[in-house]
């Protein structure tokens, strides 16, 4: 009798456990549980040795840190990276992605970190997927392990836009930070059905020194520049032809160069990948930020009257015979750069009464607006506005040299009429 009651407890504790076991693994439909090609491409003849990393000290990471496993997904592989607390987790995180894949291939180099047991795992999920219903299969079935799953799966092929699929390149990660910081999908009109973005690399974006841009463009904000490298239609490498003029959403224009048959510049910048298409447009990847012609010609007028100030009479709006020269070269920067209209900026120091100073830069500026227009700049493209002492460059002034660097003129190059 004892032995009898023995055997049906150990029967029932059996399907019990088996019963658990497949709740835990998602897997009621009896999928057979087979370790495919894991870790370095090694033959599926033997399971995953994942890495162990050495001890970790515990005042140097704490319990609760978070710690952060990679899958990378497809259709018929799935690569797991990165790292885990426990080797039965690893294992794990193994057999979901059998199932996941079943017949395909599952590579895995995670590393075991110790004196972590209560630390937060999260999983990185990113790849492409078939649709919304595939997105939920391969997230519920990584979530039922009990990591925080991190869902940066994307539907494939054309089903994404132009800034879904930046935002999958990890060489575009930072463009599209920026894109997303300045709002720029937001400001493409709905009239625009599809667009061309000219994508500048990390690399691109980490050479471009904006404080360096705004010591002479006045208000230059990357949001402006990110625009410029966005066109409206879809143009692929063959439909840009060598001279082409192409009109960013700002409405400056973009010329095209052709290096060679199969070389690119888009201004002063090499096309290194091209035609990447999406769902609402065509991506080309560059290797150098576009900057806008108009900020070129602000940044280029004020470094020479940094240099070399326009100056005039004491007290006067008459300018002096010395800075003329310094003005053919403006009107000659203009001349050659026609796209953008010139505000001319008249600036003051504090000494004297506020009106009179105003009266007085405002002079200045429009002095300096008649003679650019007796060098042959377009009378429509200028205008003048004095601003008094308002917009000190020092201050407080202190010195003789603080209020010489006050009384300037600056230009400002705005697009548009």
């Amino acid at each position: 009798m004892k032995s009898t009651i023995k055997y049906i407890g150990i029967f029932l504790f059996g399907a019990l456990a088996s019963f658990l076991g497949l709740i835990v693994w998602g897997d009621t439909k009896g999928t057979e549980l087979t370790l495919l090609n894991v870790t370095n491409a090694v033959e599926n003849t033997s399971s995953p040795t994942p890495k162990p990393l050495l001890p970790v000290d515990d005042d140097e990471l704490s319990q609760n840190t978070p710690i952060t496993a990679y899958a990378q997904y497809s259709g018929d592989s799935i690569a797991l990276t990165g790292s885990v607390n426990a080797q039965a987790l690893a294992d794990a995180l193994i057999v979901a992605s059998n199932q996941l894949a079943p017949g395909g291939t599952v590579t895995a180099e995670l590393e075991i970190l110790s004196g972590v047991d209560l630390a937060i795992i999260n999983l990185e999920i990113s790849g492409e997927i078939i649709d919304d219903s595939d997105r939920s299969r391969v997230v519920t079935r990584f979530e039922a392990l009990g990591v925080k799953v991190i869902d940066k799966l994307v539907i494939e092929g054309s089903e994404r836009t132009v800034f879904e699929v930046i935002r999958d390149l990890p060489e575009l990660s930072q463009v599209f930070d920026f894109f997303s910081a300045a709002g720029v999908e937001e400001q493409i009109s709905e009239e625009i059905v599809s667009v061309t973005v000219f994508a500048p690399t990390n690399e691109a974006m980490q050479a471009l020194d904006i404080t360096a841009l705004q010591e002479f463009a006045q208000l230059v904000q990357l949001s402006d520049i990110l625009q410029f490298h966005l066109v409206p239609g879809g143009f692929y490498l063959s439909q840009l032809s060598n001279g082409a003029d192409l009109k960013t959403l700002k409405g400056e224009s973009l010329t095209v160069q052709e290096v060679d048959e199969s070389t690119i510049k888009i201004q002063d910048s090499l096309v290194i990948q091209a035609d990447i298409t999406a769902a609402n447009g065509v991506i080309h990847i560059i290797d150098a930020v576009l900057i806008p012609g108009t900020i070129k010609t602000e940044i280029a007028l004020n470094k020479i009257v940094g240099s070399d100030p326009i100056l005039f009479a004491v007290g006067s709006p008459f300018l002096a015979e010395s800075s003329k020269p310094i003005l053919n070269e403006v009107a000659e920067i203009l001349i050659d750069n026609p796209e953008g209209n010139l505000e001319i900026e008249g600036h003051s120091d504090t000494d004297g009464a506020e009106d009179i100073n105003l009266d007085l830069s405002a002079s200045r500026a429009e002095a300096v607006l008649e003679y650019l227009i007796s060098r042959g700049v377009e009378p429509s493209r200028l205008s003048a506005t004095g601003y008094g002492e308002t917009r000190l460059k020092v201050d407080p002034e202190v010195t003789a040299s603080d209020r010489a660097a006050n009384r300037r003129i600056e230009f400002r190059v705005i697009f548009g009429n």
